[in-house]
Formats: structure tokens, sequence, C-alpha cells
């Protein structure tokens, strides 16, 4: 009896310590609103942290949740829901804070608990779904299914990472560096610089800051590295010449480590909204960025800008099947020119931001977005991915580990891009051997895809095509002639070295249309013969007063009158293409040869190819 009444005095004391624990703490927490609501949120929050505890009663934890919720603290905030929650179901979670709970559930990876709560409380069906909170039961739907189909992950930490901020990386094509931003969270001013790595032997050397002539005293947020690594477009705040909040800028390399001085690039891209995390083509000619401009769908966009003739275009959003009305950022579109990854906070995912791929089709639009899968997505913010040119390789930033930390991956077949091979070549005069300023064009014949790019002032310019490709190289520089030939790459060949000679604008001096093709023992010109035509035309008309004449040549098969008629409409056939491309007739004349001038004289298949041709012989000039 004695130890029965000890036993129930024992229980009294506890529930009356209890109770008073409770009155006390729910006193503070009184006070704890007052300092929210007077905005000393640091103050609120040490005082919540020593009273958080006291007490179990399950409204109480539910208005823990909800003052961790009001501070953004997401994760505390379902804790204490969740506390609530198992002590009492959704009875004394109120209102807005049902929401609130069902939001931190998913924002903090727990599918399964929203879930249940939504499907089997039956308070649920009384109470009105904000429409944020709509949006989230589709998501979390997508969420909860996706986590089944997981894929395969294995990311490295970089060995730049620190106990700072390393994002949004970039690389050129060969990914000998890396260059990336990094912020110091411990300043009080969290100031933004880019820095560079160098990979020796698979490793990352230490890294060193960007040139001051890009970095300086204002914040550096977010930049993209040109396929050879000698031009960057990157995010600048607050600078002098800032059309408002954060721009746009550009910067060339000089030499090793000097960086040229930096230019905005300008009102059309720029404006007083914001402007940042451009990502550029590996051909120069397509810049995607992210704005908050007007004219878009709520939230940050995805904008492009085409390049023509070295003038940025008005942007163009990329539409409702990117953009959302929520937040879209870090743009990058891989080296194959048509597969472009980017990341959402608005599309069906795993909470904050994730990351998706899509490809650029033939009409100019996209595909359907394809979310990369889970664990490559997760709750946390995954952004900034990049991918190497083999289309697997990535590269990309996550806050999982409380810091942005820059990791590296392989993808999932489903989600790679295609590899591609550098071409890296130079232009060259036939006399004095210097470089030669032209415009270029790189045609995949097998695809039909043109890639445009200009050499430099030393004649250098490299582009990025599909491994295995057969293409042609189309070369217009004025007071030359016109120059086109056609390569094939091996298997595994991953890079070529092409030298081009241009000889110099004379009279007498022929040209050889290496991509001129006719339908087998006929004088129809097949379709991929167009492409050079066109150049061609171009050129001429260029060279307005230049008269040419076409020269039709054949192999040996066959009598010497039938190729000299078939040679002739040929021939022909070139000259009917440039007039309706808008040469004058009086540029053009036309012969044919036959077989009469072989450039080999022996009788095997090799010999026969190079003899049946179509040459351009200079003829003089017209007033």
């Amino acid at each position: 009896m004695r130890s029965v009444l000890f036993f129930g005095f024992c229980l009294f004391a506890l529930m009356s310590f209890s109770q008073n624990n409770c009155k006390y703490a729910e006193r503070k927490l009184k006070k704890i609103e007052k300092h929210i609501v007077s905005g000393e949120v640091d103050k609120a929050l040490h005082l919540l942290l020593k009273v958080e505890n006291l007490c179990q009663d399950p409204l109480f934890q539910a208005s823990v949740g909800d003052i961790y919720f009001s501070c953004k603290d997401i994760h505390k905030a379902y804790r204490f829901y969740l506390n609530s929650y198992m002590l009492n179901g959704l009875k004394n979670i109120k209102g807005n804070s049902i929401n609130n709970f069902l939001k931190s559930a998913y924002k903090t990876g727990n599918y399964s608990v929203f879930n249940n709560v939504v499907n089997n409380d039956t308070i649920m069906l009384k109470i009105n779904l904000d429409t944020d909170l709509i949006r989230l039961l589709k998501k979390n739907t997508f969420a909860l299914n996706a986590k089944q189909d997981s894929v395969l992950f294995n990311p490295v930490s970089l060995n730049i990472n620190s106990s700072q901020d390393e994002y949004f990386p970039s690389m050129p094509i060969n990914s000998d560096i890396i260059i990336y931003t990094y912020r110091n969270k411990d300043l009080e001013f969290q100031d933004e610089d880019f820095y560079i790595a160098r990979n020796k032997d698979g490793l990352w050397e230490d890294p060193a800051r960007v040139s001051s002539n890009i970095n300086s005293e204002y914040r550096e947020g977010s930049l993209s590295v040109s396929l050879d690594g000698k031009d960057v477009f990157f995010a600048s705040c607050h600078r002098p010449d800032s059309y408002g909040g954060c721009d746009l800028y550009y910067a060339s390399l000089i030499y090793d480590t000097l960086w040229s001085k930096c230019y905005n690039l300008g009102p059309v891209i720029n404006t007083k909204y914001w402007e940042s995390q451009p990502s550029i083509s590996s051909d120069g000619n397509l810049l995607f960025f992210v704005s908050n401009r007007d004219g878009g769908y709520g939230g940050s966009d995805i904008w492009m800008s085409k390049r023509i003739n070295d003038n940025w275009t008005e942007p163009i959003n990329l539409g409702p099947s990117i953009n959302t009305s929520s937040d879209e950022a870090t743009p990058f579109l891989h080296y194959d020119n048509q597969t472009l990854y980017f990341s959402s906070k608005g599309h069906d995912g795993f909470g904050g931001f994730d990351l998706y791929v899509t490809e650029l089709n033939h009409t100019g639009g996209f595909n359907k977005i394809s979310n990369l899968g889970y664990p490559i997505n997760t709750h946390f913010d995954e952004s900034g991915l990049i991918v190497t040119r083999d289309g697997v390789t990535a590269y990309y930033n996550s806050n999982m580990d409380d810091n942005l930390n820059i990791y590296s991956f392989t993808l999932p077949q489903k989600n790679k891009s295609n590899p591609v091979a550098i071409i890296n070549s130079v232009v060259i005069d036939s006399i004095n051997r210097r470089g030669v300023k032209a415009n270029i064009v790189i045609n995949e014949i097998d695809n039909f895809v043109e890639h445009n790019v200009s050499s430099n002032d030393d004649g250098v310019f490299a582009c990025a095509i599909p491994m295995e490709s057969h293409f042609s190289i189309t070369v217009l520089a004025e007071g030359y002639d016109f120059f086109s030939s056609n390569y094939r790459l091996k298997k595994n060949e991953y890079s070529k070295n092409i030298e081009i000679v241009l000889n110099r604008l004379n009279i007498g001096n022929k040209i050889s249309l290496d991509n001129i093709y006719y339908e087998f023992d006929d004088y129809s010109l097949k379709s991929e013969s167009m492409v050079e035509i066109e150049k061609f035309a171009q050129y001429l008309i260029a060279n307005h007063n230049l008269k040419v004449e076409i020269e039709g040549h054949t192999d040996n098969i066959g009598s010497e009158s039938y190729n000299i008629v078939l040679s002739k409409k040929r021939a022909k056939s070139v000259y009917d293409a440039l007039i309706n491309f808008g040469v004058s007739f009086k540029q053009l004349s036309y012969i044919g040869y036959g077989y009469s001038m072989p450039l080999m004289n022996e009788d095997s298949d090799d010999a026969r190819l190079k003899n049946r041709r179509t040459e351009i012989k200079v003829t003089g000039t017209y007033e």
C-alpha cells in the first residue's frame, strides 16, 4: 500500500512539474512572438532554443513549429509539427499551420509523411488548401513515385571545396581548368569572386583568384567560359556602368592568365532588372541567361539571345515548357549545341532547385523536359550543372552539406548528351603564312547542321562537332579565293587539327568545290550540294565584279563524247543553282571538259573519285 501511494505521489509531482513547465514555456512563447513582431529574430530564436523542449503539449509543439516556419527554418519547423502530429494528429495544428506542416514535410524530403497526412487524416477533408499546397500535392506524388525509381549516383566532392561556398562551375571543352564562384560566409559582406584551378593528373591544383580585370570590389556571381577557354561571359552586380542590379559582362584572354578589360554587354541584354547566370553556346552564337525582367512567367526565367554580325539580338523567353511561375536558374547548353540542362523550383521535383534536361529540336523549340531523378535531385538545392565533351561526366553544386560545394558524377544513360570532338583550325595566307581573319561555316553533312564561326586575328578558330562526323569547312575571307573542303573524323578521334591555306584572289586561280554531289550517272544535284553552292553564291555576291567559269570534269568510265556532254550538263546545273541564289549571270560561264583534264592518271577507284569534280576558274572582272 505504501509503495502504491509513493508511486501516485511521484506521478502527481511529475504531472505538476510538467504543467508548470508548460505554463512557463507558454509565457516565454508569447515573449518570443513579440520579439519576432519587433524584428528581433535572433533574440527570439535564442530564447526559443531554451524553452522549445520544456513542454510536450501538442498545441505548444505546433506553436514552436509555426515560429520556426515563419523564420524559414524548415527542418526545425517540420520536427515540431511532427511531434504535435504524433501526439494528437492534426487536432492541435490549426488552420494555416496544417498547410505549413505539409510544406515542411515536402521540403525536407518526408514525402511519405506528407502522403499519409493528406490521405489518412479526416481533418484534411475540412480545411482549405492554399494555392502553393495544391501544387505541392502533385509534386509530392511525383517525388514519392520517382524515389522508387532511383538512378545510380556516386558524387565525388572536388578537392577545391572548403568550409565556405564553391558553386557555379565552368570549363572549356578540354576540361583542363575549372572556373567557379567562391563566397566567404564568415565575412560580414559576403563578397563573391571567381577562382580558377588547373587539373593535374586528375586532381585540381590549389585555386587562385581570377584576374582583377574580372574580379572587382563588386560582386561577381556566375561565369560561362567559351569552347577554347579564351572568352568569358559573367555576371557582376552594382558596377558603375550597370543598367541596374546585376548585369552580364564579357572579357577575353590576352595571354596566359591575363584577361582583357571587361565590357558590359549593353542595353539589349541588360535591363534595370536582374540578369545573371550566362551560358554561351560552343559556337559562340547563342547566349542563355537568367532574368526577372518583364515579360516572363514569374520569378526568374531563362532567356536566349542570338549573335548576328557581332550584335546580340533582343532576348526571347524560352517559353512555358521551360519557364514556370517559380524560379528557373543555371542554364547550360552542352557543346553539342542541342542538349540544355537547367535547374528549376517550378517543375515536378523533389523540393528546392532540381536539375532538368531537354533538347533543342529542329523547329527551334524544346522537347519535353526530364527530371534527372533521385538521388541526383533531393529536397536540397541542386543547380549549376555542366557536362563535359564526353556527354556523361557532369559537375554541379549542392548544399547537401550545409554549405555549397561542387561535385562530379556520371550522368545516367537517359540524361547524357551527345559526345563531341573539337576541331582546332588555323587559316593562313599561302604566301606569308600569317593568320587570316575569316568567316567559316562548318557543315555536318550527315545531319544537315551548320556552325558559323569566325577566326581571330591570328586565323585561329575552334568548333565542336559530333564524334565520327563527316563534315565540310567553307572559308570566306576578303581578298582571297573561296575555300571549301570536306573531312571525316575517325572512331575515337576526339580532336582534329586542320591548317587551311588560302590563296590570294588572282585571275587564273582554280577553286575546287569538293562538296558538290550528283546523282549516279546523272547531272541532277543532290540536296547536300546546296549548302556549298549557297556559300559560293554568297562569295560571288560579295565579290560582285568577279567573273568565273564553272568547269565540269568526269572520270574515264564511258565514251569521250558521253563524258563531255555529262560534264557540261553538270556544270550547267551548278550555274543554274547559283543564278537561283541571286548571282548575276554576267559573272558566270560554264564548260564541260569530260575526262580531258584528270588530276590523277591511275585507273583506280581513288583516282576516279578525285577526277570526278567541279572546279571554278577565276577568269577576270567586269565593271
